[in-house]
């Protein structure tokens, strides 16, 4: 794929997402500097492939990294965030399924590798 079908291949997955209820349409303003923080599916290009992925909301990543840094593992925000983290690539890959994409799921980690 050349680098623009490839844009318009994420473009595509992005709309998908956004009528699926998981992404808002960027409004009409300028976005506060808090959007950049807030839990959502991203969807981006790496290595010439279209990938989503789950970000949780800075304040859990934080919070759950923290706890891991500290030998805390079995904290309960630690179970949080990866609780969040299984359902929403659970989710994700049930949604990117039923617009007919095709996922690969990546070596390690979560997120997907999308194919038209």
């Amino acid at each position: 794929m050349t680098t623009s079908n490839l844009e318009e291949f994420a473009d595509r997955v992005r709309f998908d997402l956004q009528s699926a209820g998981l992404l808002q349409p960027p409004p009409p303003a300028m976005p506060s500097a808090d959007d950049a923080v807030q839990g959502r599916p991203v969807v981006y290009i790496d290595d010439g492939q279209v990938h989503v992925d789950w970000l949780c909301h800075a304040r859990l990543n934080a919070a759950s990294l923290d706890m891991v840094e500290a030998g805390r593992d079995e904290d309960d925000v630690v179970r949080r965030y990866d609780a969040v983290r299984v359902a929403m690539h659970t989710a994700l890959g049930a949604i990117l399924h039923g617009f007919d994409y095709q996922l690969d799921a990546p070596h390690f980690g979560y997120g997907y590798t999308i194919r038209p």
